[in-house]
């Protein structure tokens, strides 16, 4: 067997694998837009470093009919390739979106180290309908004197709203949430010259004033989560121009 196609049947193998994987990936562990906004791609090229480069690479430098110990050499660099890719995807698996919770105004992303960071237990699967990530909204007080003791308490404890477990609910757009909405003139001024919005209005029927814009926090981007005004379904995602961070609070 030549050098050349040693690597293609070793290449041959790892596409078989990295089709699974990332199926996993995108279906499972970040599903929908979750997969373009929140780790999905990041984590694809992990796998893809060590899948598909890594592993095809070593076998075309280290093959050579005939050469001794050529099998344990092969045994080696499967087995490194193996413990690699499981590594890579543990990481993959571990920083995936678990919740995406509202408060205030604002979506946020969190991973499983979002709540260990506090100490928290991530929401279990049957806590919540569907799949994760669980959508939840915080439920505050509607009493005054009662929320602002929750803000209070919140912040003497060094937890942010979005983490408060106990408060957790499965999230539904009120048409009341939806005067909070980040205001559309803000909106129009990032956008001046990008074209986002006009992007938007081709893909969406009806007129901008038609739909209501929530930021949305991630680890890899801000952009505005878009809600039906007339039905308060969600609509889709709109990219924020120029503005690169998640908000950090509440």
């Amino acid at each position: 067997m030549t050098k050349t196609r040693a690597f293609l049947i070793h290449l041959a193998i790892s596409l078989a694998i990295f089709a699974v994987l990332a199926t996993i990936i995108r279906v499972f562990w970040y599903p929908d837009f979750f997969f373009d906004i929140d780790g999905g791609w990041e984590g694809l090229r992990l796998v893809i470093g060590v899948d598909l480069v890594m592993g095809p690479l070593l076998t075309l430098v280290v093959y050579k009919a005939g050469k001794p110990g050529l099998a344990l050499d092969l045994t080696l660099i499967a087995l490194v390739q193996s413990v690699c890719l499981c590594g890579g995807m543990w990481v993959v698996y571990s920083e995936r979106p678990q919740v995406l919770a509202y408060v205030d105004g604002h979506f946020y992303s969190m991973s499983t180290g979002s709540f260990e960071e506090f100490d928290l237990a991530v929401p279990k699967r049957g806590d919540f309908p569907g799949n994760k990530p669980h959508w939840v909204w915080i439920d505050l007080p509607t009493d005054p004197i009662e929320q602002s003791a929750v803000r209070k308490q919140a912040i003497d404890n060094g937890v942010p709203l979005r983490l408060l477990v106990e408060r957790y609910q499965p999230f539904q757009m009120s048409r009341e949430e939806l005067e909070q909405a980040f205001p559309l003139a803000e909106i129009r001024k990032k956008d001046t010259g990008v074209g986002f919005l006009t992007r938007w209005q081709e893909e969406h029927p009806g007129e901008l004033e038609d739909y209501a814009f929530f930021p949305l926090g991630t680890r890899y981007s801000y952009i505005f989560m878009g809600f039906e005004r007339s039905s308060a379904e969600f609509a889709g995602l709109l990219k924020t121009p120029g503005v690169q961070q998640a908000p950090t609070a509440p």
